[in-house]
């Protein structure tokens, strides 16, 4: 995700920034002074939309605005926010966070409901909130170790917060939907293996027993087809790697490859495409607007 980015002092900014994913959800943690960022109309793509993201302050304090709200978080506080809409934060010196990314699909919550909530601060020192957040924690501390079961607690995870914001909302859990369980554990396949260039409907479907056809269906409620979702997911892998300044000196070809793209051609066509940008021109604008850099 792209932000435009301001602080007082850029010479002396520092800050750290941590992000992996795992069936299908972003754990990310940051750190870092003072400063301010935008996501207005202009920054916002097709390649980053279609997320949620759940904050939870640790320390310092941040101020999220998002559909005319401010959420004002002190540490023990936590608020949601939708990549799909212009958002603002202002944080304090001593910021500290962590955040889960996850797409719309993976909760069974809907945007209607859950835009009544965006930009909306609640406390998770008690109750159903600081089970959820206790989960989210213990997860992105083990992620790397949690082996071939990473993705079931993944899952469970969100089942947890999945009724966290339900409970938020004032409404009921969710009734058990077999189709969308089904489409959660595609999703994780189909993240688990991006990298293969091989992956297609055909072998999704061989790897969960059903038809091409089912498959298909599965997918007409959700907002990309099955090849849609394949490569939104990999050019947003693709994004995330040509902003990480670590990797600067990789060409954007050697990463296309390794996110499943068969040819740089194909792939520059693709990317530019989803965010309007090539390769090239998202990479000199990710560096210009993002000043994060990891420790």
């Amino acid at each position: 995700m792209q932000f435009e980015f301001d602080c007082d002092r850029p010479g002396r900014f520092s800050g750290a920034l941590s992000d992996r994913s795992l069936a299908g959800v972003g754990f990310i943690d940051m750190e870092c002074g003072r400063h301010a960022a935008y996501r207005g109309p202009e920054s916002i793509s097709a390649g980053d939309t279609g997320y949620y993201i759940l904050t939870l302050q640790l320390a310092g304090r941040l101020e999220l605005t998002q559909h005319d709200r401010t959420a004002v978080l002190a540490p023990g506080s936590f608020a949601l926010y939708d990549s799909a809409q212009p958002t603002r934060v202002v944080s304090s010196d001593d910021y500290k966070s962590t955040c889960i990314k996850f797409p719309y699909e993976r909760i069974g919550v809907g945007q209607d409901a859950l835009s009544e909530i965006t930009a909306t601060a609640f406390e998770c020192r008690a109750g159903l909130p600081s089970a959820a957040w206790a989960t989210v924690l213990g997860l992105n501390r083990g992620l790397e170790s949690l082996g071939p079961s990473g993705p079931l607690a993944v899952r469970g995870m969100m089942e947890l917060v999945t009724t966290m914001l339900g409970n938020e909302l004032g409404r009921p859990p969710p009734a058990v939907d077999h189709r969308a369980e089904l489409r959660a554990r595609i999703s994780e396949y189909i993240d688990a293996h991006l990298s293969d260039p091989r992956l297609s409907p055909r072998v999704i479907a061989a790897a969960h027993y059903i038809s091409a056809r089912n498959l298909h269906q599965l997918f007409e409620e959700s907002e990309h087809t099955v090849a849609g979702c394949i490569r939104a997911r990999r050019v947003e892998r693709c994004g995330r790697d040509l902003a990480d300044p670590r990797q600067a000196e990789v060409p954007a070809s050697a990463i296309a490859l390794r996110w499943g793209f068969a040819d740089a051609s194909h792939f520059g066509q693709v990317f530019k495409r989803h965010t309007g940008q090539t390769p090239a021109e998202f990479r000199r604008a990710a560096y210009r607007s993002r000043r994060f850099a990891p420790e």
